[in-house]
Order: structure tokens, then sequence, then C-alpha cells
């Protein structure tokens, strides 16, 4: 195994602990709604909104370490994707909100 597949490695890692993260914030979330959005774990500092960060930076972290080995990742953080993909998403929540299901 050479550096670059060595941090694909890695990077399909953290991957994977971004989708675990994601099942527990699922959770996360409906207690958040019932509760608040700074809800967190009992007795500790931590909440839900800075295990998300956390989880996305180390892939952030992953990816950059990718490309420090000289693979080439084009259009990574792209901002017009970025805001193409905001974009679509007010798209379908202003249909919501057409259709009553999101109020405003």
């Amino acid at each position: 195994m050479n550096h670059s597949e060595h941090m694909l490695t890695c990077v399909a890692e953290e991957c994977s602990e971004v989708a675990q993260i994601s099942l527990r914030l699922a959770q996360a979330a409906n207690k958040a709604l019932r509760f608040g959005l700074h809800d967190g774990y009992p007795d500790t500092e931590r909440t839900n909104r800075n295990d998300l960060v956390r989880e996305f930076n180390d892939l952030v972290g992953a990816l950059e370490g990718l490309q420090e080995c000289g693979v080439e990742l084009p259009g990574l953080f792209d901002r017009t994707a970025i805001d193409a993909k905001k974009a679509k998403i007010l798209k379908w929540m202003e249909h919501a909100e057409s259709l009553g299901t999101l109020l405003r």
C-alpha cells in the first residue's frame, strides 16, 4: 500500500464515521425538536452540534491529507456546486411551504 492508498483508506474510514454519527444525529435531531437545538449529553458540555462539527472536521482533515499525498480532488469545496446544492434545498423547502408541511 502506498501513501495515497493509505490516505484513501483514511477517507473511507472517516466517511464511515460520518455515516455513524449521522445516524446518532438523526436521533439527536428528534431530541432537539423536543428539547431545543442546544440539547446534548446530560452532565457534560457536549452537544450534538459540536459532535457533528468534530466529525466533519475529521473528514476534511483526511481529505486534505489525501491531497497532500498528491491525490488531486478537483472541484472539492467548489463554491458553485455548494451554492447549487443550497439552492436545491431552498427550492424544496419552498415547495414544502406551499404544501403547508413546512411553516414559514
